[in-house]
């Protein structure tokens, strides 16, 4: 059971088991779900067999539940093909409906023969029929129900309607097995059976580098050929939960073997032999296989893709970074905040690298537990002095900061460089005060430098706009917003107004105000349910200047 699931999405647990030989049996599940969960679903999958689990009410008659709670009674007839014990997983789906922290509670059961009838019975614990007796408490599982908490970036969902991202055709991702790589992302799924990156192709004579994929049991699991031999690899974390976990795989063409990472840690190996060297991928794609006959219903948030094979301790370290697209050896980053015509843009230090998008998967505001790094970053004018502060939730690999500025027709210069404190508290926040002159623009940004000779850059925030313009503009509300937003400004005296909205690209998109106003505080809305999600901007022109600042609609 995943230790916290998000309110009114779907999330799955498993429950594993095995099933006594001679053919098959008989066996079943009894649960205590508390009332506020919605029941999707159940089904069991074995070495031979993969089928529904059906609700059995004349069971769960037999149980009392605790107050708060009900009891759900699932059983089958389960297969088998060996003499001897076989393994079983139980998967269970369910939707919470409020949050807070609740316990499940698990009995398994067989129907057995007594005096010439058939007649249920619970085995472990044996014969129980009251969950407040339980004291097992190996069969007591709890889980957290949060509101899921939006990070202000965007991740891609693909529903399972053929919805799928095509790589680009760029020598990198065909991902020749003669060079070190590793690609890694951010995933949520509750897919079985499904792949989510994958080069395989729509024959088994052909060769193909790696597949990454769910496996039948909701595992994560590697799968290579040379188009003679397959090889798989064993079989890893339960992944299909519902849960974000951070995926990656990393090849070592030296000692021709792949790494499994799940969560930061390694999970498994797949070592290949020789003649796998030359073998490269025709495609690369997420959500399906190059024939499409397979899709995930997943969602993703980073892609990318480094052109080393990284470490355990390098991925742990990045993971939960949301990264710039410039780190040292990252060949590509796709953010997934934008995109517009079916092609997502990616960050990368060479080419201008695309992935298409297929059958309109949709951008939504992401809420994995990616750190955005120097957002925090603010600059206030506050009398004769301008006060900007930040936050920072790890150190160990920041050489230092700078704070920069420049005037409104001037580049920019370090105005403060600042140490870190390198304290045992992970949190810190930093302050500098800048002396205000009045009747100037000045944009002020934080620059971060890291150990390995990255650079993150913050936001410019422009201080003073106010003193020479006749009007100020203010951020969206709410920003990200999934169909309409608000934008407020203030005129200090009468004056032509012009407000439009531009895509990426630049492109207009929308007026919103075009006339001659009064002095005084505006509220203009802005419709944006017919719009792909990415980011966009407005601009605000009057008689003595113009603005410009961003929004984010997530679909």
């Amino acid at each position: 059971m995943p230790p916290q699931a998000f309110l009114d999405q779907e999330f799955m647990v498993a429950v594993d088991g095995s099933v006594i030989g001679h053919g098959g049996g008989m066996a079943g599940l009894v649960v205590q779900v508390p009332e506020g969960f919605e029941f999707v679903g159940a089904s069991y999958i074995t070495a031979s067999a993969r089928r529904a689990l059906r609700r059995n009410s004349n069971i769960a008659a037999r149980y009392k539940a605790e107050k708060g709670h009900v009891v759900i009674a699932l059983g089958d007839s389960i297969p088998t093909s060996r003499e001897t014990d076989a393994d079983v997983r139980v998967l269970l789906r369910f939707i919470p409906k409020e949050a807070g922290t609740f316990t499940f509670k698990f009995v398994t059961g067989v129907v057995a023969e007594h005096n010439g009838r058939l007649v249920w019975r619970s085995t472990d614990p044996p014969d129980l029929r009251d969950f407040a007796e339980m004291q097992e408490e190996r069969l007591t599982r709890s889980v957290q129900v949060v509101y899921a908490e939006r990070n202000g970036t965007a991740a891609i969902e693909l529903a399972g309607n053929r919805q799928h991202l095509l790589c680009p055709d760029s020598g990198l991702f065909r991902l020749a097995l003669e060079r070190d790589f590793t690609i890694e992302t951010w995933c949520t799924t509750t897919s079985l059976d499904a792949p989510l990156l994958s080069s395989r192709p729509d024959d088994f004579n052909t060769a193909y580098p790696f597949e990454l994929r769910v496996s039948p049991w909701g595992e994560a699991q590697l799968r290579c050929a040379d188009g003679h031999h397959s090889w798989t690899s064993g079989r890893g974390p339960f992944i299909a939960d519902g849960s974000w976990h951070h995926l990656a795989v990393s090849w070592c063409t030296d000692s021709l073997r792949f790494m499994l990472f799940v969560d930061g840690h390694a999970a498994d190996t797949l070592q290949v032999p020789a003649e796998m060297r030359g073998v490269a991928a025709q495609q690369l794609l997420l959500g399906t296989n190059i024939p499409r006959t397979q899709f995930a219903r997943a969602s993703f948030d980073e892609f990318r893709l480094w052109e080393t094979c990284r470490n355990e301790q390098e991925v742990a370290y990045y993971r939960d970074l949301a990264l710039s697209g410039y780190e040292t050896n990252l060949y590509v980053l796709f953010s997934f905040d934008n995109g517009i015509d079916g092609r997502i843009p990616g960050q990368s230090q060479l080419d201008s690298l695309w992935l298409f998008a297929y059958n309109n998967p949709r951008l939504v505001v992401s809420t994995t537990p990616l750190r955005i790094e120097l957002l925090a970053f603010s600059a206030v004018q506050d009398g004769d002095s301008v006060r900007m502060s930040w936050e920072t939730y790890d150190e160990s690999k920041v050489r230092g900061y700078e704070v920069e500025k420049r005037l409104e027709s001037g580049r920019y210069a370090v105005l403060q460089h600042i140490e870190p404190m390198r304290t045992v508290e992970r949190h810190q926040v930093y302050s500098v005060t800048d002396t205000w002159r009045g009747r100037e623009i000045a944009y002020y940004r934080l620059r971060k430098i890291n150990t390995d000779g990255t650079v993150l850059f913050s936001d410019e925030v422009p201080i003073g706009t106010e003193t020479i313009l006749n009007f100020s503009l203010e951020d969206n509300i709410p920003n990200p917003f999934t169909e309409t937003t608000e934008i407020h400004y203030t005129l200090s005296k009468r004056t032509r107004v012009d407000l439009s909205v531009y895509d990426i690209m630049g492109s207009e998109i929308s007026v919103l105000v075009a006339e001659r106003q009064e002095a005084g505080s505006y509220v203009v809305s802005f419709d944006g349910r017919d719009l792909p999600g990415g980011m966009y901007f407005y601009k605000m022109r009057t008689s003595t200047g113009s603005q410009t600042k961003k929004m984010y609609l997530a679909k």
